[in-house]
């Protein structure tokens, strides 16, 4: 348990260093990638063998959730290619040597958030950034739609473990409105 703390410390750290260098956001959003067994579907595309390896794909198309973990409000849709394998992982698949961050293991993701009408919003945001298996990673927000058009801002991922059935990702969106544009967020 000291671990898991100590390891999300620091990127909480720089999240809270990141907010209050800046303005804060005009709207928080939260939720949940459902990495689950039952969450979507998932596959991966090995580079070169059986190991977690650079250049490895996982290609994603998942049930994205409110903030309560169960209410479904749209879906969570994109890739990761492995850029730093090789650190303790969920698949227990780690590529035993390549030289790599000892404690880590990190993606380039590009994905895309649409939310369904239940959700309170119209539209989708589109993230793309670096992505750690453990911890709380930061992604810019590069794009939206509907709602979401002209805004800016970053997504906070924490993937949190479930036992025995995958995992969940709670991303907390950290919106900007655009000041020279009308956007129809709620204020």
């Amino acid at each position: 348990m000291k671990k898991v703390i100590a390891m999300l410390a620091i990127p909480l750290l720089l999240l809270a260093l990141f907010l209050s260098s800046t303005e804060a956001a005009d709207f928080i959003i939260i939720t949940y990638a459902d990495g689950r067994t039952d969450g979507g579907i998932g596959q991966g595309a090995d580079s070169e063998d059986t190991q977690d390896s650079l250049g490895d794909m996982f290609v994603f198309d998942q049930k994205l959730l409110a903030d309560d973990k169960s209410t479904v409000i749209g879906r969570n849709a994109g890739y990761c290619i492995r850029t730093d394998p090789g650190a303790p992982d969920f698949s227990n698949t780690d590529h035993p040597i390549l030289a790599d961050d000892p404690n880590n293991n990190y993606s380039h993701c590009t994905w895309t958030l649409t939310f369904y009408e239940n959700s309170g919003h119209v539209g989708s945001l589109t993230v793309s950034g670096r992505e750690a298996d453990l911890g709380t990673s930061l992604i810019p927000i590069i794009g939206g739609t509907g709602d979401f058009t002209a805004v800016t801002g970053v997504l906070a991922s924490t993937p949190i473990p479930q036992v025995r059935n995958g995992v969940l990702f709670r991303q907390e969106l950290m919106i900007f409105r655009d000041k020279n544009e009308s956007t129809i967020l709620p204020k």
